[in-house]
């Protein structure tokens, strides 16, 4: 989810896909210089990093002048498996023509990666009215994504946040879980269960972890993966795991989904206290319920201008957010709207729609009864071995701030 401050949405963000007008004062941004590159993706590849805790995608771009540059992102799809980063650049595709900002950075190696930090793709024309509920999709498959057992286990990660008095964040984040399953409890079965605090990490380990980054907005680098900020503008992010592969049983089955609450760039509050004020005001409520909505294969209800245009649950291409002067309300107001106002809450619970979106996946008549973790373990098609294949489109997940307005 991404909090783009908005006093403009409209118009502006067509341009600001790939230089934001505002920055927060805060931004951890990487000091590493960054270059611009424009042309059209020849190529990509998907590969695990070599701790085994995230996909990556190497997508080569070839420019006007016939240059090949290699552009690195987190996100992707390897025999059978995809990863997706919500409120991150969507992963790019053989065919995409974009103009991309990218950082240089280092592995623990000293080896350097062009890593994307932000995109412009050429929009397609515009679509029809969409409603406010989108599934999200298989990056390869395209396949809706869903939990296979009647629950998803969350685990809170036991360091919190200093900026949140006490334990508060805990019990609000609780709060949250409660109003989803109080929303969907009449047409759906599925639990959202807290299974207590735990000090894992992102990654596909069978835990859905929920952490608050504070020293920096970033993930850590291994030996044989550059370490990869993310854009400050980003309240919060989810990242998905799941089986991408036409020839399993369980295509489009949910394995793990970790979330990351920006408190490097934000100040979180409850309530509007905050122990660090100074920052946008992130309320961690209505980040953490957006987050919620990508656990439970939820997407953004308008599009960008990057990555693959989705439709809606009748099947319309979703309104681009910046151009359409019509955006209907019910886009705006979902819980699921890709933006937020610095100190807002209107989205610190579901909205009916946002809550016919969980029914749909997960209706009462096909309630499994039973409340499991994913199972990790190839079977039925599904290897989760860490050879590398082609294209991808993963992880969904970011925006960009803007003026007074952030997206999630």
């Amino acid at each position: 989810m991404q909090l783009i401050r908005s006093a403009a949405v409209a118009g502006a963000l067509a341009a600001a896909t790939l230089v934001p007008a505002a920055r927060p004062a805060a931004a951890a941004e990487s000091s590493a210089a960054e270059e611009q590159w424009s042309g059209q993706i020849v190529s990509t590849r998907s590969r695990w990093t070599g701790d085994r805790r995230a996909i990556v995608t190497e997508s080569v771009l070839r420019t006007p002048s016939g240059r090949q540059v290699t552009l690195r992102q987190l996100g992707g799809s390897v025999d059978g498996i995809g990863m997706v980063v919500l409120h991150s650049q969507p992963v790019l595709r053989a065919g995409d023509r974009v103009t991309a900002r990218v950082a240089l950075a280092r592995d623990l190696r000293g080896r350097v990666s062009r890593t994307v930090r932000a995109l412009h793709a050429e929009a397609p024309g515009p679509g029809g009215a969409a409603m406010p509920f989108v599934r999200t999709e298989a990056t390869e498959t395209r396949v809706p994504l869903a939990w296979r057992s009647g629950c998803a286990q969350i685990y809170f990660h036991e360091d919190g946040t200093s900026h949140i008095d006490g334990s508060l964040e805990f019990e609000e984040m609780e709060r949250v879980l409660i109003r989803w399953r109080y929303e969907v409890q009449g047409c759906s079965y599925f639990d959202l269960r807290y299974m207590g605090v735990d000090d894992g990490d992102v990654g596909l380990d069978g835990k859905n972890m929920v952490i608050f980054r504070e020293g920096e907005w970033c993930r850590p680098a291994s030996d044989d993966d550059p370490g990869e900020c993310y854009d400050p503008a980003a309240a919060g992010l989810t990242t998905l795991f799941f089986i991408d592969d036409p020839a399993s049983k369980r295509n489009g089955t949910m394995l793990d989904a970790d979330i990351e609450l920006n408190a490097v760039t934000f100040s979180l509050a409850v309530d509007h206290q905050s122990t660090t004020p100074g920052n946008c005001e992130s309320d961690l409520a209505n980040t953490f319920t957006h987050e919620i909505g990508h656990l439970m294969g939820l997407d953004h209800t308008c599009w960008t201008g990057a990555g693959v245009r989705l439709n809606d649950h009748q099947g319309e291409p979703l309104p681009l957010c910046a151009l359409d002067p019509n955006l209907p309300n019910g886009v705006r107001d979902a819980t699921m709207f890709n933006f937020q106002d610095c100190g807002e809450t209107k989205k610190s619970s579901p909205e009916p729609d946002d809550a016919d979106g969980v029914c749909e996946i997960y209706p009462l008549e096909d309630n499994p009864r039973e409340c499991l973790a994913a199972e990790l373990e190839p079977g039925n098609g599904c290897s989760l071995s860490g050879s590398r294949s082609g294209a991808s489109a993963g992880l969904v997940a970011l925006a960009l701030l803007l003026a007074r307005r952030r997206r999630r």
